[in-house]
């Protein structure tokens, strides 16, 4: 029974609601716990505590049948590394990880400082630039699309293939799926194809995920999954993070001002950018069984929406949290999932973003934004294009 669930009349996937998301979230937080969610036939949770608590309990919150807001694409996504449960997801996650453990990543990180400082050297000798492609899309685009090791012939589709992939999440409501659809299969194809083990290159990640295929650790069908994880994911969300982090920065100028006193600063300038402005809105869940969540029970067989960028703005857990405040520790924000499904990419991308970030500290006095505009994606948060003019350092 769904009795005691309050219901709240918004459609957050809505253009309106998507251009600014913070006062349905408000709705949703003040409403209760849980909340029946429009029309949608899903509920949704939107407070800091139990989001976080659900994550944590797959049990109860099954990631197996899917946790995109539609049927259609659940049944695809299923057994896929981010739509399955232990022990398959244990497996699933050692495997795709092995590229991203910390002594790999530590390697990496004078080759990525690197490429950060010369993009943004020569970003600021022009004085005016733009944020969204120019800057957020380079280290992706050019750094991990090389880690990956594709072949030239798929690097340029990535971004397309990530962007359609998380426009496909939504509800069917939101009438994205259609156009998303075909841009997705794209890219199932494209990694179906039997001739691309052969074209990778041989010392990149994908070549390294096809050889748990020859020791028998995974099958065919894994490999191309887990490859799938490796390009959807992992673009858009860093490249959206950076956009919202340089946006953040030059609409509260005091805090670049902070910021540039206080370098040692960074890890809480990222972690409190990617709390009040979350790239990703979140992902569903499936209650496995009936669950109390403080007083209101959520039917066995409901489909939950967690709603990662709502608790992250919640006054229960944030004093002022609408407020960008690089003093704050934000550590606990919920950006990247937590628990079991954390993000695997999380410590790659905070070297992108910490190496971006460290290079424009050094050269960049302020920032002053001169056009923006938000990309047009309802699981996503970030910018299609961002101009900004820099006074350098």
């Amino acid at each position: 029974m769904t009795a005691n669930i309050p219901h709240v009349d918004v459609d957050i996937y809505s253009r309106e609601n998507l251009a600014d998301p913070y006062p349905a979230y408000r709705m949703i937080r003040d409403a209760g716990p849980v909340c029946r969610l429009g029309d949608t036939g899903y509920l949704a949770m939107g407070r800091h505590a139990d989001v976080k608590a659900a994550l944590a309990d797959w049990q109860s919150f099954s990631s197996g049948s899917g946790v995109a807001m539609n049927d259609p694409v659940n049944s695809v996504l299923s057994g896929t590394i981010l739509a399955s449960d232990p022990p398959q997801h244990k497996l699933l996650r050692e495997v795709a990880g092995r590229p991203l453990t910390p002594a790999r990543l530590a390697a990496l990180r004078d080759r990525v400082q690197r490429e950060a400082d010369q993009i943004v050297d020569r970003l600021v000798a022009r004085g005016r630039f733009c944020a969204a492609t120019e800057l957020a899309q380079y280290l992706p685009l050019t750094v991990v699309s090389d880690l990956v090791g594709l072949p030239e012939e798929g690097r340029e589709r990535m971004l397309a293939w990530g962007t359609a992939t998380f426009e496909a999440f939504a509800p069917l409501s939101a009438g994205r799926l259609d156009e998303a659809l075909p841009i997705t299969f794209e890219m199932v194809n494209y990694i179906a194809d039997q001739g691309l083990v052969g074209r990778l290159d041989p010392d990149g990640w994908a070549a390294e995920l096809h050889a748990a295929v020859a020791a028998g650790e995974i099958d065919r069908s894994t490999f191309e999954s887990l490859l799938q994880a490796y390009l959807a994911p992992s673009l858009d969300t860093t490249i959206f993070a950076t956009s919202n982090l340089v946006w953040l920065f030059g609409r509260n100028p005091e805090q670049w001002k902070k910021l540039r006193s206080q370098p040692g600063l960074i890890s809480r300038a990222i972690n409190e950018a990617l709390r009040i402005e979350s790239p990703v809105s979140g992902f569903s869940r499936l209650a496995t069984r009936d669950v109390d969540v403080d007083g209101v029970t959520i039917p066995e067989g409901s489909r939950v929406i967690m709603l990662f960028a709502s608790g992250n703005r919640d006054e229960r857990r944030y004093e002022d949290p609408d407020r960008f405040d690089i003093m704050r520790n934000s550590q606990d924000h919920l950006t990247f999932g937590h628990s079991l499904h954390r993000c695997l990419g999380m410590n790659l991308a905070l070297l992108e973003l910490n190496s971006l970030l460290t290079a424009l500290l050094a050269r960049v006095e302020s920032f002053s934004i001169v056009s923006e505009k938000r990309a047009d994606n309802p699981l996503l948060r970030g910018f299609g294009e961002l101009q900004v003019e820099v006074r350098a350092a």
